[in-house]
């Protein structure tokens, strides 16, 4: 199992940096990275649905890398045959370096994806309702100020839509270092935040947006995890 949880946190700035070392001076590939996140997810997710019987899963990915780990995670749950659908915001056709590689392999393995805007706004509820889970991945800890459309009605749909939801790295719209939320964010039953707990997620008006808290092991090294940056 890759979940854990581990003491400490730190600010998006420290984890920003940390992601540097690790890519720049190590040299662990991003797409290694990525494919330990999206692992991580797809575990969350499957724990969960083997407690409920679900089988079908619906992705919510945005742009950038937090889109390509919820890439990643519908490529395993489709591998452990369940019934996996990808909702787009921004085009993955139209994404590059690493995000990209992983949304080809994911088309290559029978994974699919749909535009989000295509379906309409009195649909997308029930759309998402037709999943026993839903992952959202739409906005990384990078993202600053008040959320722009589709990514606002894509958090209100999936909070309306009532089923149980895996967070990649920190629910979409929660302030990473503040656990405030300007505008609307993800009610997530479980967050799986990558390779160290963010400052925002600890903190007790973030508790009911984050829901259970797993702390993801996608290899960066302790020793890193561990200097103050």
């Amino acid at each position: 199992m890759t979940l854990r949880r581990r003491s400490g946190s730190m600010t998006s700035a420290q984890m920003r940096r940390v992601d540097q070392w690790t890519i720049q001076r190590l040299k662990i590939p991003v797409l290694l990275l990525m494919d330990n996140a999206g692992r991580c997810v797809a575990e969350a997710a499957h724990h969960l649905l083997k407690k409920s019987g679900g089988r079908n899963v619906i992705v919510v990915c945005g742009g950038g890398n937090n889109g390509g780990d919820g890439i990643a995670a519908a490529r395993y749950l489709k591998g452990w045959d369940f019934g996996v659908n990808v909702f787009w915001l921004k085009n993955p056709a139209h994404l590059d370096g690493d995000a990209a590689q992983h949304y080809q392999i994911a088309k290559r393995c029978g994974v699919s994806f749909f535009p989000f805007r295509r379906v309409a706004p009195r649909r997308r509820v029930p759309v998402l309702r037709e999943a026993d889970l839903l992952i959202d991945a739409i906005l990384g800890t990078g993202t600053e100020g008040h959320l722009r459309v589709p990514a606002y009605d894509a958090i209100a749909a999936m909070n309306a839509a009532r089923r149980p939801i895996v967070a990649v790295d920190l629910p979409s719209g929660l302030d990473p270092d503040t656990g405030r939320v300007p505008d609307i964010a993800i009610k997530a039953r479980v967050t799986v935040t990558l390779a160290a707990p963010k400052i925002g997620l600890m903190l007790k008006r973030s508790k009911p947006y984050v829901g259970t808290l797993h702390v993801a092991d996608i290899g960066v090294p302790h020793r890193i995890l561990t200097t103050t940056y």
